[in-house]
């Protein structure tokens, strides 16, 4: 006969479990909101530079030196997050080779170095790793600076590796090639002459214009190294919250099983010491 205490201790062990798990998942929805609001409000910001960073317009990476840039999170319960992007940069290194070009990779977080230093020995040459710890501390101004890491490498192509959120139970792998300086300065030059093109004056109206167009450059870079950072920490937030559901309603069918359980353990150790009371009582 099953012990009811230790069924009892084990109810309380679920219970205690799936309210674990209901406020993580609602901690997980607070930052959902307020990821979605900072990147409502960086889509202008970004919408222009997706005009140069953008793989339709560029020759054809052959024979190039690359930089892949795999961007991990290093929070609990992100396994399949984290695998899904690093499946994304294994595919894409294959890729890279296959067309004879030199890779490289940055790094970011412990467990994304962990990983490539097991699988690509000697691969890594840059790495970061408080960057996706706090995402609430990341700043234009702090992108900037891995931006400057990024370039002063002077490659001729930089990837950036990261899943997207499209909704709660969706998050893609994606990516954002990004050229090198001298192919985004004649990219520029060649959409100058375009009545639409928003940066015209970059090109007509400034005399020192290489070193605009360089903070320019690195402007647009630490966009999207942002957008990539909040975008993967949305996307596991959403793969977060979908988990802790499933473990939640997963903790309370144990909850109901084991309260079943426990009330027939219960009964029948209450039907036994009644039954020896009595018996004790018939033998007196």
């Amino acid at each position: 006969m099953a012990n009811p205490r230790k069924l009892l201790r084990k109810v309380k062990a679920y219970e205690k479990f799936k309210d674990l798990t209901k406020s993580i998942q609602l901690v997980a929805l607070s930052n959902i909101a307020e990821l979605k609001d900072n990147l409502s409000s960086r889509f202008l910001a970004i919408t222009p530079f997706l005009v140069f960073f953008n793989v339709e317009s560029y020759s054809e990476c052959k024979y190039m030196n690359c930089l892949v840039m795999p961007i991990n999170v290093d929070k609990n319960c992100c396994g399949p997050h984290n695998n899904e992007v690093f499946d994304s940069t294994n595919n894409l290194i294959e890729f890279l080779e296959e067309k004879e070009n030199v890779v490289r990779l940055f790094t970011t977080g412990r467990k994304g170095r962990h990983y490539f230093i097991n699988h690509y020995p000697g691969y890594i040459i840059k790495h970061i790793e408080k960057f996706n710890r706090d995402i609430g501390t990341l700043s234009i101004f702090s992108c900037s600076i891995v931006a400057e890491k990024i370039t002063k490498l002077e490659l001729d192509r930089y990837f950036i590796v990261f899943r997207r959120f499209i909704n709660i139970f969706k998050q893609v792998p994606s990516s954002y090639e990004i050229i090198s300086f001298n192919e985004f300065l004649s990219l520029l030059v060649d959409s100058s002459s375009l009545n639409e093109a928003i940066f015209q004056r970059v090109i007509l109206d400034y005399k020192d214009h290489t070193n605009y167009i360089n903070d320019l450059y690195l402007f647009g870079i630490s966009l999207l190294l942002m957008d990539s950072f909040e975008e993967n920490e949305y996307s596991s937030l959403g793969a977060r919250v979908v988990a802790m559901d499933s473990a939640k309603k997963n903790a309370g069918k144990l909850v109901d099983i084991l309260t079943l359980i426990y009330n027939k353990a219960r009964q029948e150790y209450i039907t036994t010491e009644l039954t020896e009371i009595v018996s004790c009582a018939n033998f007196v």
